[in-house]
């Protein structure tokens, strides 16, 4: 008895404290949507900041959990069906607090609906939105279908393979709003279209470790055999994706390092935003080789708190990572501003943007905590 007390009373703590994270980022919104985007510490040169990496980092995110939630809905791998319900959920709790970010980033939330009602067909960005907007819909209606016992029928199956395409092209969409920028060099070519399909592939794998494992410890419950063989699945998934981000990073390093483009060399000087070990990126060690080289030894990866710790690492370093790369690429001034900012153009976020970031994490949370409750994600076809 004294103990369900204390998990109600930790539970409703919990709650408070994601209500309150949100009045503060309600309070900010309001500031941001009458007061203008000059409370974010932009200028003419660096235009994307803090909210624009924590939108591409969660809507990369939520690809990357549907894309694991069609491994049972789209290819009928019935071993992860406990999971499916779960995935497509987080998949959309996920995407729905990048759309809080980026809404903030733009202003206006009215620009949103501008850009997917006024469609140009030659552009990346009204792409990427428009499939980001399908994506959440057909997720929302696929989650009802499982939520109301249909998995089978023809319009649930449709619906799974819909959301697996956008998930598929979707992130290519947002490696192409970067890798079409020619007067950027150190974005320009189709290697970041892969590359951000590849990340959303990461993080999908490393979020859906991390949250059901954080749920094995909490439920109290622990990993029965059943569940051990769906960890064991997942964590060569996760070892695979992180195996195949480190060539590719590897890649862009190698040829960032070998070119004598002015644009590249401006852009060493700032690539390296939260600092360097033995001139490495320090997101790039601790979030990329320490987590496979941890991930790779059976006496590490077999183990709760060995599968925690690397998924950790590497939700944390792929944020790191999509921001360095957002914050460097912009920070050479082209054109006619080339002649009013320095060389280089430093960053930092401004509180405002940080409770940007807050709110749309608490949002994301206050929705995951209200699903595991009334919702049963943990449910499978019957």
């Amino acid at each position: 008895m004294n103990q369900a007390k204390s998990s109600n009373g930790l539970y409703l703590t919990w709650l408070g404290l994601l209500c309150i994270a949100i009045a503060i980022g309600l309070f900010a919104a309001f500031k941001i949507l009458t007061e203008g985007h000059h409370l974010f510490n932009a200028n003419d040169v660096l235009i994307w900041s803090l909210p624009l990496g924590v939108y591409i980092f969660l809507a990369l995110t939520s690809s990357g959990l549907t894309l694991l939630a069609a491994l049972p809905l789209v290819f009928g791998v019935k071993k992860y069906e406990p999971f499916a319900k779960r995935l497509v959920f987080l998949a959309i709790a996920t995407l729905l607090s990048g759309f809080i970010s980026i809404g903030l980033e733009l202003g206006d939330v009215f620009h949103m609906a501008y850009l997917i009602f006024s469609p140009n067909l030659s552009s990346p960005i009204w792409w990427m939105g428009t499939i980001y907007s399908i994506e959440l819909v057909v997720l929302v209606l696929k989650f009802w279908q499982l939520h109301s016992g249909d998995w089978n029928s023809t319009t649930s199956k449709t619906l799974g393979k819909i959301s697996f395409i956008c998930a598929l092209v979707a992130p290519l969409m947002i490696g192409s709003v970067f890798g079409l920028t020619e007067s950027r060099v150190t974005y320009f070519g189709p290697m970041m279209s892969i590359y951000c399909l590849f990340m959303a592939i990461l993080s999908g794998a490393s979020f859906c470790l991390l949250y059901n494992l954080i749920c094995a410890m909490i439920s109290g419950k622990g990993i029965s055999e059943e569940k051990e063989v769906f960890f064991s699945e997942f964590t060569r998934i996760f070892t695979g994706a992180l195996g195949a981000v480190i060539i590719l990073t590897l890649i862009r390093m190698f040829i960032e390092s070998s070119t004598v483009i002015p644009e590249f060399l401006n852009y060493h000087k700032y690539a390296q935003a939260f600092g360097s070990i033995a001139g490495i990126n320090t997101e790039v060690l601790l979030g990329l080789f320490l987590p496979f080289i941890l991930i790779s030894m059976p006496g590490f990866r077999y183990t709760l708190n060995g599968r925690l710790t690397a998924s950790v690492l590497v939700f944390l370093g792929t944020l790191a990572m999509h921001m360095e790369i957002l914050l460097a690429g912009q920070s050479h001034p082209v054109g006619p501003k080339a002649e009013q900012f320095p060389e280089f153009t430093a960053y930092f976020p401004s509180i405002w943007e940080w409770i940007v970031f807050m709110l749309s994490v608490a949002v994301m949370l206050l929705l995951f905590t209200i699903g595991e409750r009334m919702l049963k994600l943990e449910s499978e076809n019957t």
